[in-house]
């Protein structure tokens, strides 16, 4: 009961009519909890998700309080960052499975390490970037294969670059998609202009999140050449993310 939920600004795209969108997003709309039925519902489920937020952030204040009490502070890492997000609404949709917009897939991710000067940076990062960082943090070498790009170089000067797209990928098994709406597979490509997504069953969407970050203009029909250029981002990511591509074991004596 911190927040009011007459005091919430509510998202402009819930009024999303959806209908370029993949077929189970379109059902979503219709089913509760995945639609947001109306604006009261709506803030007062926001109001809701900022008390949390207000709460998970005195808890972390208390951790960081009590290692300044131990003398540790400046000889630890901070990693603070969520698996996904949660729609609040956007597009007219509740929570995160197969929905994916930026409300679920933009997460915060915050890095403080001892002898970092606090910046901000727009660069692309991943979850999967985090164990090489931390390990290239502690000066640990990384084992051989092992997947994601270290963000040291970004912590170091904000306007460095380790990435050029970020990939997502999104299962159920096979018998659940063939039961339900939901597409069996989902594979999502972001670069820092586009965002494109392909499912199992064919469906795409394609946004510019420069020039449309509420993602309301799908442009996979209208534009060939970006269309065309994130398959290609696509593919390659695919190809660099398969396990086979990651090495093998091997025997320093060999």
């Amino acid at each position: 009961h911190r927040h009011r939920p007459e005091d919430m600004v509510l998202p402009g795209s819930r009024h999303d009519p959806l209908d370029d969108a993949p077929a189970h997003l379109q059902g979503f709309r219709s089913i509760h909890p995945c639609g947001f039925g109306d604006d009261t519902l709506l803030s007062q489920a926001i109001a809701a998700t900022y008390g949390m937020v207000e709460m998970i952030d005195d808890g972390i204040g208390r951790i960081v309080a009590r290692l300044d009490e131990l003398g540790c502070r400046e000889d630890t890492i901070i990693v603070f960052t969520s698996d996904h997000g949660d729609m609040m609404g956007d597009h007219g949709l509740f929570l995160k499975d197969f929905m994916h917009y930026r409300g679920t897939l933009q997460v915060p991710m915050l890095i403080d390490a001892p002898g970092r000067s606090p910046a901000r940076t727009d660069a692309l990062a991943s979850s999967i970037d985090l164990c090489p960082t931390i390990l290239d943090l502690c000066g640990v070498r990384a084992f051989d294969g092992i997947q994601g790009q270290s963000l040291t170089p970004i912590l170091e000067d904000a306007g460095a670059k380790v990435r050029e797209r970020v990939l997502i990928e999104d299962d159920i098994a096979t018998i659940t998609s063939r039961l339900t709406p939901f597409p069996a597979k989902t594979r999502t490509v972001i670069t820092e202009q586009y965002r494109y997504t392909r499912n199992s069953k064919g469906e795409e969407q394609l946004f510019d999140l420069g020039a449309d970050p509420d993602e309301m203009n799908d442009l996979k029909r209208v534009d060939a050449p970006a269309r065309a250029d994130m398959l290609e981002h696509l593919a390659d990511a695919l190809i660099a993310a398969d396990d086979a591509a990651r090495g093998a074991p091997f025997n320093r004596r060999y």
